[in-house]
């Protein structure tokens, strides 16, 4: 019978292999504030997955810019929450970069991307900022994940 038991060594390791696989590439992240509503909601959770490889219209999560008190949300957050309006060499969206389109013949430079919040009124991103280094996107929102136990929405 100790046959078996050596079964379960390859087994194991191989779950642990891809356990700590999935550690590097996927993140969970909690929203904080309401720049994201309709679609994701001020402690709404988001699993992530690492990548900097972004497409026009998918949510992700960023590294904050060092920037001035523009933010209105949690300012101890290092991370933010917002959707691709563009992409390198895309057309800079009417109204989202302004001062920056004409430096860059109305295209978004290499190395960059222009991100928005859906809720416009209650968001700072690239209206306010510019264009974000596409190294500071640290990956993709596949999916809400369930809230905790007793958290509502709000």
């Amino acid at each position: 019978m100790t046959g078996g038991r050596n079964v379960w060594v390859p087994v194991t390791l191989a779950l642990a292999a891809c356990g700590a696989s999935a550690v590097r590439r996927l993140l969970v992240v909690t929203v904080r504030g309401t720049s994201m509503t309709p679609t994701h909601h001020h402690g709404d959770r988001l699993l992530v997955r690492r990548t900097r490889t972004v497409r026009r219209g998918q949510v992700v999560v960023a590294l904050r810019p060092r920037s001035p008190a523009v933010w209105r949300e949690d300012r101890h957050s290092p991370l933010i929450v917002k959707r691709v309006a563009a992409v390198p060499g895309d057309p800079v969206p009417p109204g989202s970069v302004p001062r920056l389109a004409e430096g860059h013949e109305g295209r978004v430079p290499p190395g960059r991307v222009v991100l928005l919040g859906d809720n416009t009124a209650a968001s700072v991103d690239s209206r306010q900022l510019g264009f974000f280094p596409l190294d500071d996107v640290l990956g993709v929102v596949t999916r809400s994940l369930p809230r905790p136990a007793g958290a509502h929405r709000g």
